[in-house]
């Protein structure tokens, strides 16, 4: 089984929170092209599509919220080892 990319999911986190793919991609400093095929490739790999497009919005489905649920932990969880020690 391949491992999960993180940054996949830190470009998916980023992407959930501002749920407007050119704003995430500005933030992140990537092209919104490039951003789309990161999202695509984390998608292919959980097996669920993350997102529905709705105009120029990003509507998290069940899998994305999810997903979005286990990406605040991790990300979280980085933070305060980061502020530990």
């Amino acid at each position: 089984m391949a491992e999960l990319n993180f940054h996949h999911l830190r470009y998916f986190w980023a992407v959930a929170q501002h749920r407007h793919l050119t704003r995430a991609a500005a933030a992140l400093h990537v092209s919104p092209s490039a951003l789309s095929i990161q999202l695509r490739q984390l998608e292919e790999r959980l097996g669920h599509a993350l997102f529905e497009r709705r105009n120029r919005q990003m509507v998290l489905t069940e899998a994305g919220r999810i997903a979005l649920a286990h990406a605040d932990t991790i990300f979280r969880t980085g933070q305060e080892l980061v502020s530990t020690l």
